[in-house]
């Protein structure tokens, strides 16, 4: 949750670049209800996914204990990967910069 508190403590700088945050838990074993918990505790408003069986976050992450964060353009094309652990993950500093040379080679 320390990676949500800091990039929710940056979302007017993501939502003035144009970009929204979409988090995917896989460790949640509460499902949609766990979730909604999250979103009430830490008065977020980014959009929460949950994929408990590791189906689809394992195409993105396939390494055990890997947290890898994607900036993913508009049109669905992978611009940027920020290698994250379970206790190192990506900063708001990181995935903007990304961010803003996206913005800069259009």
């Amino acid at each position: 949750m320390r990676q949500l508190v800091q990039l929710h403590g940056h979302a007017d700088e993501f939502k003035q670049l144009n970009c929204e945050l979409v988090f995917i838990f896989r460790e949640e074993r509460e499902g949609i209800e766990g979730l909604q918990k999250i979103r009430e505790k830490h008065g977020t408003d980014f959009r929460f996914g949950v994929d408990l069986n590791n189906k689809v976050t394992t195409a993105y992450s396939p390494e055990p204990m890997t947290f890898d964060n994607y900036v993913i353009d508009s049109e669905g094309i992978v611009r940027g990967i920020v290698a994250g652990t379970k206790t190192d993950r990506a900063t708001a500093e990181e995935l903007m910069k990304i961010l803003k040379q996206i913005q800069d080679d259009a």
